[in-house]
């Protein structure tokens, strides 16, 4: 409709236009202009009635479509709301579902957990001969998925009827190891982590240990052979228990005597012990020495110049051998010499000194040797043991700590040994160097109150 006002007005300024741009002369010229204006205008309002009544009957059809189009429109909304609603519900119980199963497989590792943690512990705590007899079973509790959940439920089961059977002896066939680290057959007595074996040839019987290689092993001669036959056939006996399950018969094996240390010390523990026996050796007899020396007397000292100053010099050369210290000797010298003047009795007291020093001196510097050397040898023992560890680490790794043992053996004892030699050769070289720093003085304090002694009587 819309488009036949347009046209129609464009018409008419189309044909006002021409006629202005034309020029007809006359009234004549004007009239068929407006005839044919109004031609026009009543072709196109013809057209437009036509229009309007072609309108009038698609109105309702069209009306029937938009109101047919708005309740479609109304139900797809609503279509949609609900299955909007539905898809919201539909993810909630799927992330409901998705948690859950989060949650039941966190369970079910923490399950397997246990289960995995309890058939390690309760391996390690089974008895060494009842090991071997269930070896079948752990390892099918080894195998993964549920064949390996279902053995290890067999095990918790099997754990539930011993607990429920806890207090009797339990009796099993197998095989152990004998004193000469031969194999032999017979029967265990197993009461909770205590086991006793009893050989079927009556010669071997004791308490189980384990050798660290899943291997049991007898302590022979631990328990009496009758006694654990009478366990084994369910009597009574009164048999020997060992609480630490063989860790103290270990230890006991482990520790050793002075002479396996010495051993296992390796090549620096000699040298170390040759030191120490030098030390000994030179303390004790520098020790021996050193009692028969007696404290220096003052009176016998001033007596001795008392008679020199006399003239009586055998009765002071008597007195001065009656004095038990090396300011005797000092003294029998100045006796000599005391008719001489005070400077040559000086000198020659000063060179009795200088040659009493060196018996005094002897040995201490062995002793020092020994205290300054020894624990440079144990820190050198130490070196070769780690060097010797690092070079089986290389070799064998370090699984197996028992391959280490040797060198950190060797490197521990060294220094241990080291260290046992320097402190007492210290304290020694400490004690007796201070015992004859106190002779030195007394033999000086001596010599210059002899000294001091002529030239009073001079004066």
């Amino acid at each position: 409709m819309m488009k036949s006002y347009i046209y129609l007005f464009a018409l008419l300024g189309t044909s006002v236009c021409s006629s202005f741009a034309q020029e007809v002369p006359g009234e004549q010229a004007y009239r068929t202009a407006l005839e044919s204006i109004d031609t026009d205008l009543e072709a196109e309002i013809q057209k437009l009635e036509e229009l309007r009544k072609s309108i009038s009957e698609e109105k309702p059809s069209l009306a029937k479509r938009a109101h047919e189009s708005a309740a479609t429109l109304r139900r797809k909304k609503r279509e949609y709301e609900i299955a909007k609603t539905t898809q919201a519900s539909v993810d909630g119980d799927l992330k409901k579902n998705e948690d859950d199963l989060k949650h039941f497989r966190d369970e079910r590792n923490y399950i397997d957990g246990m289960l995995s943690e309890f058939r390690k512990n309760y391996q390690s705590n089974v008895p060494l001969p009842e090991t071997h007899a269930m070896g079948e079973a752990f390892r099918n509790a080894d195998q993964h998925g549920d064949d390996g959940t279902t053995a290890t439920l067999d095990l918790v089961e099997q754990m539930a009827r011993q607990l429920s059977a806890f207090g009797t002896i339990k009796t099993i066939e197998g095989e152990a190891l004998g004193k000469d680290g031969v194999m032999m057959t017979g029967e265990f007595a197993i009461a909770g982590p205590v086991s006793w074996f009893a050989s079927s040839d009556e010669n071997v019987s004791g308490l189980v240990t384990d050798t660290g290689n899943l291997q049991s092993s007898v302590v022979d001669g631990t328990a009496d052979h009758n006694a654990i036959r009478a366990l084994l056939t369910g009597g009574e006996a009164e048999i020997t228990l060992d609480p630490t399950l063989g860790n103290a018969i270990a230890m006991d094996e482990v520790e050793g005597n002075f002479f396996d240390y010495i051993k296992k010390g390796g090549f620096w523990v000699y040298p170390i012990m040759a030191l120490a026996l030098i030390a000994f050796v030179s303390a004790l007899l520098k020790w021996f020495q050193f009692i028969s020396i007696r404290p220096v007397n003052v009176r016998t000292v001033q007596s001795v110049i008392n008679e020199v100053n006399k003239g009586n010099r055998d009765e002071a050369a008597t007195v001065a051998n009656r004095i038990k210290h090396p300011a005797g000797g000092l003294l029998k010298r100045g006796i000599e010499v005391s008719e001489k003047p005070i400077n040559d009795v000086e000198e020659t007291l000063y060179e009795k000194f200088l040659e009493t020093l060196p018996g005094l001196n002897r040995g201490i510097a062995l002793i020092a040797i020994a205290s300054a050397t020894t624990p440079l040898l144990g820190l050198l023992g130490t070196v070769t043991g780690m060097i010797k560890t690092f070079n089986q680490i290389t070799i064998f790794g370090t699984g197996d700590a028992r391959s280490l043992s040797g060198g950190i053996s060797e490197a521990l004892i060294t220094t241990a040994f080291g260290l046992i030699v320097a402190i007492p050769a210290l304290i020694m070289h400490a004690l007796l160097t201070r015992k004859i720093q106190g002779i030195r003085s007394a033999m000086e304090m001596v010599s210059l109150a002899f000294i001091n002694g002529l030239k009073q009587k001079n004066a």
